[in-house]
């Protein structure tokens, strides 16, 4: 295998000289690499084969290279998917002939340098792996290794302050993926698990065959890790990482906001409870596109409200009744009102001399005088 210090300069197939080291995986190491044909850029995978390897193994590594190549190249028109340009074999092995995407880097490290991202970048990641998963499905293609590691982002520079932190999304590795009922070996290791403890699917590291709610769960627990820092069954050991992901529930989400509900639902455990890609993509486009709630208002269920202990309270009381509204008086003409006004004081005229007659009468029992008569107007001729 070629050392990252004097490998440089190295050409591969004749075609493919190395420019320098980008880094290493789990089944490789990926270098940048200038095509000599077309005058470009690419990135080529060399596979890891230790020293002293048996045989069958390293058909193995081969034949899984080989699947790799082929299994990306089907998705070559999507998006979302690392592009795959050939496989070539140099001194025996086989080397894989990738895009080269200038900035990228996994999403493992992005979280490590600079904090998880945000509910919606989060959601708009979603998004993407499931469109390039969803494609493979179609296909029959398993990618059966979706974590952190094996998502390449790429981030706008400079970062405008509310602006999405994602430009390019991108998965990767098909290194351990299958076709389903294409003939192709399956793969297999020592303990007899394939895949990430705390990425695998629970049904897979018991031995089930794999499916595509497998995958799903692997990409929930890939959000997970996104938006909380952390994997959703963290643990100090292998060991007991494995255990926790088939025994114990995921830890509450605490940053993930609205996106809590769709993570928790892609985690659970039985893959008939588990949600379907057609229902997480909805789900997840929305939020999107929305304002979510900020974390210190998510929780996995509505909170209750608190029992005050009731008081008594004096009777309300009851209301007013409304003032009946006056009907509309039509407004009497000049004349009108002058007849009124006359009638009245010939009225309180008459009305006055009654009383006045009325009163001398009571005071002296004596007839009245024509001269009294004839002051209120009631005196004969």
């Amino acid at each position: 295998m070629a050392g990252t210090n004097d490998a440089a300069g190295r050409l591969i197939a004749g075609r493919y000289r190395l420019v320098r080291y980008l880094g290493a995986g789990g089944m490789g190491r990926v270098w940048l690499a200038h095509d000599e044909e077309l005058a470009c850029e690419v990135a080529v995978k060399e596979i890891s084969v230790p020293l002293e390897i048996p045989e069958q193994e390293l058909n193995a590594r081969i034949a899984r290279a080989r699947g790799e190549a082929r299994h990306s190249a089907l998705l070559r028109g999507n998006p979302h998917v690392l592009t795959v340009y050939d496989c070539v074999v140099d001194d025996g092995l086989p080397w894989i002939v990738m895009e080269y995407v200038p900035g990228a880097r996994d999403l493992e490290a992005v979280i490590r340098e600079s904090g998880p991202l945000s509910p919606i970048d989060t959601a708009r990641l979603g998004v993407a792996l499931l469109d390039a998963l969803m494609a493979g499905h179609r296909l029959g293609i398993l990618h059966r290794d979706v974590k952190p590691s094996n998502i390449l982002l790429t981030i706008p520079e400079p970062q405008a302050p509310d602006a999405a932190r994602l430009e390019r999304i991108l998965l990767s590795d098909y290194g351990i993926s299958l076709q389903r009922d294409a003939g192709e070996p399956r793969l297999t290791t020592a303990s007899g698990i394939v895949g990430t403890p705390g990425y695998l699917a629970p049904e897979r590291a018991r031995g089930a065959e794999p499916t595509p709610e497998s995958d799903l769960f692997s990409l929930g627990a890939t959000l997970y890790y996104a938006v909380e820092g952390h994997g959703p069954f963290d643990r100090s050991s292998y060991v007991a990482t494995l255990t926790a992901l088939l025994t114990e529930e995921p830890t509450p989400p605490s940053h993930a906001g609205d996106l809590a509900p769709v993570l928790l639902k892609l985690l659970a455990k039985d893959p008939a409870h588990r949600l379907q890609a057609d229902d997480a993509t909805p789900l997840l486009r929305q939020l999107t596109t929305q304002t979510l709630r900020t974390p210190q208002q998510t929780i996995t269920e509505m909170p209750r409200p608190i029992e005050q202990p009731s008081t008594p309270q004096p009777p309300p009381h009851p209301p007013r009744p409304k003032p009946p509204t006056p009907s509309p008086v039509p407004h009497p003409s000049r004349t009108t009102r002058r007849n009124i006004a006359l009638a009245a004081a010939a009225l309180l005229v008459v009305g006055f001399g009654a009383w006045a007659v009325a009163a001398g009468l009571r005071s002296s029992h004596k007839p009245p005088s024509s001269l009294a008569l004839s002051r209120v107007g009631l005196s004969g001729p």
